[in-house]
């Protein structure tokens, strides 16, 4: 892996549903990658009957980075389900949930795919800005949008000291104590689904470390990329 597909992922709102949620539904901070690759394949046109496009994204066939962009900012309304099983205009059945949003989401994704044919399909859709499938972020309800910020160089290198990574960092990424906390930043860590199998069970899922204020994280890496010489990330 030498070269990823670079954009930009982002829109007014957003929603990524923390699985141990349920009255309440709480949010993500960004979208886990499994939420991604449901992205990508609405962009590349895979269909979700039969779970088709998870078939697309075998274990160790892909490489996703994610970086935080804007600072997390969270607020919560009050959304209104109604019943429309039997008659649409007298709807008398409505449950009120207390629902938690990001706004302003902003994110950059790396992505790298074996699959040659998948990897300049995306190429092709995000350098000529177009979808077959709409994006939302996390709910049908939050329409989402891309900018294609280039094919980037990235180079693998060993990590030898603390650096600093601009991506959300795997904990299977560090060394032991490998977080450098300083002041002005705000280092969570949180467990995230990475992979999903096509019968959409998740195999894998994992500790996460991010800066809730988009800022980059000091930490010492196993392994890292250099990209094109201008920051450094982590792939799950």
């Amino acid at each position: 892996m030498n070269k990823v597909l670079c954009f930009e992922l982002g829109g007014d709102y957003a929603h990524f549903k923390k699985y141990y949620t349920t009255k309440s539904p709480l949010s993500f901070e960004f979208p886990p990658p499994p939420t991604v690759i449901g992205i990508i394949s609405a962009i590349l046109g895979f269909d979700k009957k039969g779970n088709f496009y998870l078939s697309k994204y075998p274990k160790g066939s892909y490489r996703i980075s994610i970086k935080i962009n804007n600072p997390v900012n969270k607020v919560r309304w009050t959304l209104n389900f109604i019943d429309t099983k039997h008659h649409f205009w007298k709807i008398k059945n409505r449950t009120q949930i207390r629902t938690e949003f990001l706004k302003n989401p902003s994110y950059t994704i790396y992505f790298w795919h074996n699959d040659k044919e998948i990897y300049q399909s995306l190429k092709c859709h995000l350098q000529n800005h177009t979808s077959f499938y709409s994006i939302s972020l996390g709910l049908s309800e939050l329409l989402g949008n891309y900018q294609y910020l280039g094919e980037k160089s990235v180079k693998e290198k060993k990590g030898i000291d603390f650096i600093q990574i601009a991506s959300v960092v795997p904990s299977s990424c560090i060394s032991k104590d490998g977080i450098k906390f300083s002041e002005g930043k705000e280092i969570f860590q949180a467990n995230y689904p990475v992979y999903m199998n096509r019968e959409r069970v998740v195999e894998k899922r994992e500790k996460v470390f991010f800066d809730r204020k988009a800022h980059s994280i000091e930490c010492k890496p196993v392994r890292y990329w250099q990209v094109e010489n201008e920051e450094n990330i982590v792939f799950f």
